[in-house]
């Protein structure tokens, strides 16, 4: 809602006096809100006026356009036709045609109906649910055999992963034993060798203070 002292409408199609004009144009200046609100109206105007003017129809079409024509029999041809004896006559021999045909099919009698529907649907109904049991017997055993094969896979793997993990516990096993005979052997050696070295060094000193 605007705050001017005037309607802005009015304004802008021209209703206001030059004072009234002239004090909307200066609140516009002051008040954002007002001018924003012109600048829309404005847009308003221009695109009202760009529209392309459209001539007026010259007639309207009613529903009651189709109830007002002229029936078939109200037709000058069905009137000429109608009023000839020959074609008179023909048509009354044709009615009376169609009305005996029309009364020997409707006086025939009807053809009774098969005692044995019901019990052929009951069959069909009772194979149905008989192939719908084999159906899932067969899934049944489809699925209890793949899972076993599936278990029994399962089980090959785990075992082969089993022995595959002993297998390289013993071999690293062995291989630390061996390590540890080497080191062993190797510190037994150098003790044996210090040992031999230290007896020799022990002789030298004793042949010395013999002399």
């Amino acid at each position: 809602m605007s705050c001017s002292p005037f309607d802005l409408r009015d304004y802008v199609f021209g209703e206001l006096d030059a004072a009234q004009t002239r004090a909307v144009e200066a609140h516009g200046r002051a008040c954002p809100a007002c001018a924003e609100e012109l600048s829309r109206l404005r847009l308003t105007e221009t695109a009202l006026f760009s529209l392309r003017e459209e001539e007026m129809p010259r007639r309207i079409a009613f529903v009651s356009d189709k109830i007002m024509e002229p029936r078939i029999w109200e037709a000058r041809w069905w009137h000429a036709w109608w009023n000839s004896a020959p074609r008179l006559g023909f048509a009354a021999a044709a009615m009376l045609s169609t009305a005996i045909l029309v009364h020997g099919y409707l006086s025939r009698p009807l053809a009774p109906a098969p005692a044995s529907a019901p019990t052929v649907v009951q069959a069909q109904v009772d194979q149905s649910q008989v192939n719908q049991a084999m159906i899932d017997a067969r899934v049944a055993e489809a699925v209890g055999k793949a899972v076993a094969a599936l278990e029994v896979k399962q089980q090959v793997r785990l075992a082969t992963s089993v022995r595959q993990v002993e297998q390289r516990y013993a071999e690293m096993r062995q291989e630390d034993l061996m390590n540890i005979e080497a080191s062993y052997n190797l510190t037994n050696q150098k003790m044996k060798a210090r040992y031999a070295s230290a007896m020799r060094q022990a002789g030298a000193l004793t042949d010395g203070g013999v002399q």
